[in-house]
């Protein structure tokens, strides 16, 4: 989950003197007032846990299992015009990150990423917004051998708002939609009013298309394929404190999606990662004002939730902090009995003990 659009907007927009927006602003305040439950400590505490440190906002991960690295998309979000960085961390001795060695593109601002390796492909897509709110990007990064090289850009109109992504493969990617099209006025009012514009964009390795089910804030995303070939394309709905389960249907190669199985889980699910065990981990934001309030103040705390999701979608929640030991969390991977948790702002994720058990 980025900075929030409503954040950013009202302070873009905050020496505006049109009565539509002050209005605006003052419904939109007086109901994040009222969101939010009280968050009970759960799972790994403070003893159990460790920070990886001098990662300015390690909004998402992506790890590849087999080597032990982790990567982490970083950048600086509370600073303006501040450009970013990809990270990688030996999981082997995940003391310090390591400055992905590649040129980047100009203007990257990373957030959401996939992992595409392959037999003869080993790459990372990468969201970026060069031009917030109005140019948006796939960044594509090759390794070979040991080098790594800024190898593509993919864009398109329908890529109105890039949150997450899921690469299946050079020709198959999945990438959920945070808003619609617009500028700062409609998805100010999209937030408030919880309009569903928020598209699921579909690339076919020539096209762009959009899938349907369009959300009011759609965030992370993630593709899944049982032991009997069914798939399944998982989205995470804020504003409905929920995840979504839709089937998948292939019409002449093309994905439909079925009717989805809402998962509620009652906190505003950000990215979505797969276990060796086939389950899902989200993390929730468990207070809209509480992000609000810390994304302006690193010190303020804002709740991070971690909930398991079974195939079957049943969860359970393996993680809670009020804010003390991680604020805002976006993205969580278990592996070989440790917990990796990123965040949105502040300069580290957190490792922490912990059992991937029912």
């Amino acid at each position: 989950m980025k900075q929030p659009n409503l954040l950013k907007k009202i302070e873009k927009c905050r020496n505006s003197h049109l009565p539509l927006f002050k209005v605006i602003l003052s419904l939109t305040l007086n109901f994040f007032l009222n969101c939010g439950t009280e968050i009970k400590s759960v799972g790994p505490s403070g003893a159990d846990c460790i920070k990886i440190e001098r990662l300015p906002g390690p909004e998402d991960l992506a790890i590849d299992q087999e080597e032990k690295i982790l990567y982490v998309s970083s950048h600086e979000r509370r600073i303006k015009n501040q450009l970013g960085k990809i990270f990688t961390i030996d999981l082997k001795n995940p003391s310090a990150p390591t400055e992905l060695s590649v040129k980047y593109p100009p203007e990257f601002r990373p957030h959401g990423m996939s992992l595409l390796k392959t037999k003869d492909t080993y790459r990372l897509y990468v969201i970026s917004h060069p031009k917030f709110y109005e140019v948006h990007t796939i960044e594509i990064f090759e390794r070979k051998g040991k080098e790594w090289s800024h190898v593509g850009t993919l864009t398109d109109p329908l890529l109105t708002s890039p949150n997450d992504l899921f690469v299946v493969s050079e020709n198959e990617i999945f990438l959920s939609n945070d808003h619609g099209t617009g500028g700062i006025p409609r998805y100010l009012w999209d937030d408030l009013f919880r309009f569903k514009r928020a598209e699921i964009s579909y690339y076919d390795g020539k096209n762009w298309s959009n899938l349907g089910n369009p959300l009011s804030f759609g965030n992370g995303i993630l593709y899944t394929k049982d032991s009997q070939g069914n798939e399944f394309l998982y989205r995470s709905g804020y504003s409905d404190k929920s995840v979504f389960q839709f089937p998948i249907r292939r019409e002449q190669g093309k994905p439909m999606l079925s009717e989805p199985k809402r998962i509620h889980i009652n906190s505003g699910p950000d990215n979505l990662e797969l276990d060796s065990e086939g389950k899902i981990f989200v993390v929730g934001h468990g207070s809209t004002y509480r992000f609000l309030r810390h994304v302006k103040d690193p010190d303020y705390h804002s709740p991070t939730q971690v909930f398991r999701i079974s195939p079957d979608g049943n969860f359970q929640e393996v993680f809670a902090t009020s804010g003390d030991l991680i604020s805002a969390g976006s993205t969580a991977i278990p592996f070989a009995g440790r917990l990796y948790i990123a965040q949105v702002f502040n300069p580290y994720i957190l490792n922490c003990k912990y059992t991937n058990s029912n």
